[in-house]
């Protein structure tokens, strides 16, 4: 183990230093585990056990007979992180819908100021289709949008840190939604705040929307128990 994580140090120090001075690039495949061995001075096994290791996190991809390559899936490395988490039960849906509120706020500010006609056009669409749908119809359809708001907004990192939660949040949207739709009330009020979001969008007036996405995670906030 040992020697495993000292050889995982010496390769993602090579790694670093050969991007920073532009020696290697993104898609670019590393040398040799042979020469890479030679290079840093530990054995190719060592360099095979990093490599493998560096693979898991996301930074390279290993292709059969073609070498290994720099890569940069952040969503991978969150995806086995989030994962963990969950299973060691210290993520719990109210850290989730905190999450979630920060980053698709955001990323609904930003989409603002690049969304299209066409693009308000198809949320419109899938907001309407809630309205008279099956449940889980409704629950996909409530995930669709809030991915493409954040799709729209161009921020890589908040989308990718919610594909790497999109497992969990299908999950909580689900349970969500057959909680709030059983009381009228507050169905409405779930289907209101997902008008108002994309109203907001359509009119790009970013205090109407902060108050829409506000509004929407209140009406969730508000159906979770203290246990969950």
């Amino acid at each position: 183990m040992a020697e495993q994580q000292k050889s995982y140090e010496h390769v993602l120090t090579y790694l670093e230093d050969a991007l920073r001075d532009g020696k290697l690039t993104l898609g670019q495949s590393l040398p040799p585990e042979r020469e890479l061995a030679e290079q840093l001075g530990i054995s190719r096994n060592s360099v095979r056990e990093a490599v493998r290791l560096l693979e898991h996190m996301g930074f390279l991809v290993s292709s059969q007979g073609a070498g290994n390559f720099i890569s940069c899936n952040i969503q991978r490395n969150l995806q086995d992180s989030f994962d963990m988490l969950i299973l060691l039960q210290q993520i719990d849906y109210h850290q989730l819908a905190e999450l979630r509120s920060g980053l698709e706020l955001q990323a609904a500010l930003l989409a603002v100021d690049r969304i299209t006609d066409s693009q308000v056009d198809r949320l419109d669409s899938l907001v309407r289709q809630m309205t008279a749908c099956p449940p889980e119809m409704g629950a996909q359809l409530d995930k669709q949008l809030h991915d493409e708001i954040a799709a729209i907004s161009g921020n890589q990192l908040i989308i990718q840190i919610l594909r790497a939660l999109s497992s969990t949040i299908d999950r909580f949207i689900s349970d969500m939604r057959r909680r709030i739709l059983q009381n009228p009330r507050t169905g409405n009020q779930l289907q209101y705040a997902h008008e108002q979001m994309v109203d907001a969008l359509r009119r790009r007036d970013k205090t109407h929307l902060m108050l829409a996405v506000n509004h929407h995670f209140n009406v969730v906030n508000g159906n979770m128990t203290a246990e969950e």
